[in-house]
């Protein structure tokens, strides 16, 4: 025997042209409060099956005519005064009996009193309300052999689903009743879930207690289960998303990066962002999220699923959209016109999948001088980072009224400084042999004629950019410098230059070094 159980949200998935299809398995519904009565209505008229309710601490409009006063029940006639047309059973303070699923059903709706509200009870008006239950329940036992299969509430039993505030205490005298008659399954509302990861059910003694905020479905024989509609067309989502990262994968071939979500910490390397400054919640355009923190190789650039082991936790996120369950804000973090996802990857790649514009997330933001476009690649950002750094140090010092510096391009960022540092210690150099201090202009263009252009030939002459895609000549030069310069470093400032070029050569399989070993040595003079 299938139920279907809602309580206190009219779900979209049950108020919908498609119900039949979705929940057409159902034997019976329960409504565990703060529903309308339209809503069942509704409900009845599209599944034409029993629905059995009771009242919570709203939408009570309905309320007198079902119970005339919060201390008295319905009479035993209360069928003949049954509402033209509704269809549906109230069991708030009764015990009834389905012949044809051979159910027992006890309800009491209602919540702890707060404010002193309509259908509100305290612990000793609801232990009243439940003595008035037994004799019912007894000849039941008798009887069939039970006392009652569900018993159906809107508050949740004491410390079981509910809330510190004094409307969501749950009450303690549902332990006892559990305790002493052992229904199968306690269901309630009033608890409202706004998390997938939130509990829905727990065990007390015998009693399976299960919250059917918006909806849930109950095989009497094997519990509660997912929607089977929801579960599949979770699984079609999955299926979806990972054909479209396998189709993003297949463009960027040519372009590898293209395809790719930024890394937070690669940008921030290359950024290098000052101080945090928490911007509170904001609705993020989602298209403006173009990196991650931690998880950018599990996805797409488009956030759409590469891994199969993403499935489960994807599935559950795309199961809490569908059933229009609330998710916590992801958290973000910002620099220039880029976000990061810090937390909430899954919950970013199921909105973009489901055609979602903005999304909630807490902002963290580091300010950065240099400025980045929401759809900036990592290609993009190092030109921005190598145009800045070559501007900041052409503003800092005229370099381009002394020297030719069109002529000197970098694919990495940090060189123009290293460039300063090289004419800093070739200004050193020539302040040796002279007692009047040198000018900056008058040791730029010493070291770009007698350092800087001489190397550059010599890699021109070799055809050595050849063997470097993607490189330039200045990046040569500086890894030239280096070079020598670190070995010096490693084993002593009279390490020797061939040898240095011995083992270049061995790594790069032509005698470069060995072949102009005495204007390198001569030039490197020069420069140390």
């Amino acid at each position: 025997m299938n139920l279907l159980a809602v309580a206190d949200h009219v779900d979209p998935l049950i108020y919908s042209s498609n119900i039949r299809e979705r929940f057409g398995c159902i034997d019976c519904v329960l409504g565990a409060g703060d529903l309308d009565i339209s809503y069942y209505e509704y409900i009845v008229t599209c599944l034409n099956k029993p629905l059995y309710f009771v009242f919570g601490n709203h939408n009570l409009k309905n309320l007198s005519f079902f119970r005339p006063s919060v201390d008295s029940f319905p009479d035993q006639d209360w069928q003949k005064r049954h509402h033209p047309g509704f269809g549906s059973v109230c069991v708030d303070g009764k015990v009834i009996r389905n012949k044809k699923h051979d159910l027992i059903i006890a309800g009491l709706g209602g919540s702890r009193r707060y404010n002193r509200g309509e259908h509100q009870f305290t612990e000793i008006q609801m232990l009243r309300r439940i003595l008035r239950l037994v004799p019912k329940m007894m000849i039941l036992r008798i009887i069939h052999g039970r006392y009652l299969d569900i018993l159906l509430t809107h508050a949740t039993p004491a410390g079981i689903h509910d809330r510190d505030d004094p409307c969501h205490r749950g009450f303690r005298v549902f332990l006892w009743f559990m305790r002493r008659f052992r229904p199968k399954y306690l269901i309630h509302g009033h608890v409202h879930l706004y998390d997938i990861n939130a509990n829905r059910q727990s065990m007390y003694d015998d009693t399976t207690v299960l919250n059917a905020y918006d909806h849930i479905v109950i095989d009497m024989e094997k519990g509660m289960r997912q929607s089977s509609y929801v579960a599949a067309q979770a699984e079609q989502d999955f299926q979806k998303a990972k054909q479209k990262a396998w189709i993003d994968s297949l463009k960027s071939i040519v372009n590898p990066e293209a395809g790719q979500l930024l890394s937070f910490h690669d940008v921030k390397n290359l950024l290098k962002p000052g101080h945090e400054s928490y911007l509170g919640m904001k609705a993020v355009p989602i298209e403006n999220i173009a990196g991650s923190e931690d998880r950018y190789q599990d996805f797409s650039r488009h956030f759409f699923p590469k891994k199969e082991h993403l499935r489960q936790r994807w599935m559950s996120i795309d199961k809490a959209h569908l059933t229009d369950v609330i998710l916590p804000p992801i958290k973000l973090l910002k620099i220039g016109a880029l976000y990061f996802v810090r937390d909430g990857n899954h919950r970013v790649s199921v909105a973009l999948a489901q055609g979602v514009q903005t999304i909630d997330a807490e902002v963290i933001e580091l300010t950065a001088e240099i400025p980045v476009e929401k759809d900036a690649t990592r290609e993009d950002i190092m030109k921005s980072v190598l145009m800045w750094e070559r501007r900041r140090v052409l503003e800092q010092t005229g370099l381009e009224q002394i020297i030719p510096v069109e002529m000197i391009e970098f694919t990495s960022p940090g060189r123009w400084h290293e460039v300063l540092n090289h004419i800093q210690g070739h200004k050193y150099f020539l302040n040796m042999e002279i007692e009047e201090e040198i000018a900056f202009e008058d040791a730029a263009r010493s070291w770009y004629n007698a350092l800087y252009l001489p190397i550059i030939e010599i890699i021109r002459e070799e055809n050595l950019i050849f063997r470097f895609p993607n490189r330039t000549e200045a990046d040569l030069y500086i890894w030239i410098i280096k070079h020598w310069h670190s070995l010096k470093e490693k084993y002593g400032q009279d390490y020797p230059l061939d040898q240095a070029a011995s083992e270049y050569a061995a790594a790069h399989g032509r005698g470069f070094f060995q072949r102009h070993f005495k204007r390198l040595k001569s030039l490197l003079k020069i420069g140390s």
